[in-house]
Order: structure tokens, then sequence, then C-alpha cells
């Protein structure tokens, strides 16, 4: 029951929350790429979930989902695009700080 949810707790929320509680500071410099790739994940992932489900490529049934929708898809959908989205470009973020800018 609710698998989505918590697999998304699993696998991104917790740890996107590990992240920002044990390097906050080295993210915090870079919020505004943060925010412009949940906003381009977002603009790119919406319409193509959207399509998917409208075409039936893809679909969300209970009880894997809570069964709250917004815009054509449900609420899980919107947190994993973000938390996707906010993962991986922590992560690259972090990892430039450590290697990539050294010259």
């Amino acid at each position: 029951m609710y698998a989505y949810p918590i697999w998304l707790l699993l696998f991104f929320i917790l740890p996107l929350t590990l992240l920002g509680i044990l390097k906050f500071r080295a993210l915090a410099k870079y919020k505004l790429v943060l925010a412009v790739v949940v906003i381009g994940c977002l603009g790119v992932a919406v319409p193509w979930d959207l399509l998917s489900v409208r075409d039936r490529i893809w679909y969300f049934t209970q009880p894997h989902i809570v069964g709250v929708w917004l815009l054509g898809l449900p609420l899980e959908e919107y947190v994993y695009i973000v938390f996707l989205g906010l993962l991986s470009s922590s992560v690259t973020v972090l990892l430039w700080e450590r290697y990539g800018a050294r010259q």
C-alpha cells in the first residue's frame, strides 16, 4: 500500500535530507542553480508525463499512490520530479565543489 510514496521517501527524500543537513553551506551557495534545475525538470517532465498518461504509456493507480491529483498527475509524481532534480543536481554540485573546482 502506498508503494510510490514509500519509494520516494527511501530513495529521494531521506538522501536529500541527509545531504541538506550535512552539506547545507556548500549547497546554499548554489541555491539559484538548484532552483533553475527544478524549474527545468518540471518544465520538461510534467508535459512528458501528461502525454504519457494520456496516451496510456504509463499510469498511476490506487493503492500505490495516495490519490491526490494536481493538473492530471498524482502529487507523488511532482515530488519525484522535484526531488530527482534536486538530488542529482546536489550530488553534481558537491562533486564539483570537491573535485571540479581545482585548476
